[in-house]
């Protein structure tokens, strides 16, 4: 019967090797993720590198059952993993959106900077910046009022769409303040039709 030397370099106490007939490699992830030589996207310690931040975030991203806390779980290295995929432009439209609301709900605000950036990036997709505004506004209102009021004075139009989207979104005093004192100075039909509909939207 053939047999092949699988070495494992993560395990416990240092590199291993075994000899595993080739029959039974199809069986390999099963067995290490049973004796937990490997991490899985729900496990619960941090990330210890980019490299396996990135994987992590892409297998939740692709799980239907992945949370908020899931990604939290992930640690320090989710904002910058989840902001690769969100400005991947070889990424879908709906993974890129998904890495937006992940972002948006990840604790502390460690979402914020990465979101801002995209909202305000020109080369992205007006869907992908729409849904970024969206998940910011959400995420927390102070913030999203500070980091999207200077960008309705941006001089594209489509970034003052998605700032007044994500400004709707927030809600609040400072948003309709933002909001109202930039339709007095609007020109652009599109954008004033999308400034009407934030304020529309916004809460107290």
């Amino acid at each position: 019967m053939p047999w092949a030397w699988v070495a494992f370099d993560h395990a416990p106490g240092g590199g291993r090797a075994a000899r595993v007939p080739r029959r039974a490699m199809r069986l390999l992830p099963l067995a290490l993720l049973a004796l937990g030589l490997v991490g899985c996207p729900h496990a619960p310690g941090p990330a210890r590198t980019p490299e396996e931040a990135r994987t992590r975030v892409g297998a939740l991203l692709d799980s239907p059952d992945a949370g908020a806390a899931d990604f939290a779980a992930v640690g320090a290295e989710a904002p910058d993993a989840l902001a690769a995929v969100l400005a991947d432009p070889a990424a879908s439209t709906e993974r890129r959106l998904g890495a937006a609301r992940a972002l948006g709900a990840l604790p502390d605000g460690a979402g914020v900077a990465p979101l801002a950036k995209s909202v305000a990036s020109p080369g992205l997709p007006e869907a992908v910046r729409d849904g970024a505004a969206e998940a910011l506004g959400g995420s927390d209102r102070e913030a999203a009022v500070q980091r999207l009021s200077p960008l309705l004075g941006n001089a594209d139009p489509a970034i003052r769409s998605a700032a007044a989207r994500g400004l709707g979104r927030a809600g609040g005093p400072g948003a309709r303040k933002s909001l109202e004192e930039r339709l007095e100075l609007e020109e652009d039909p599109g954008v004033r039709e999308r400034l009407q509909a934030a304020l529309a939207r916004v809460q107290p």
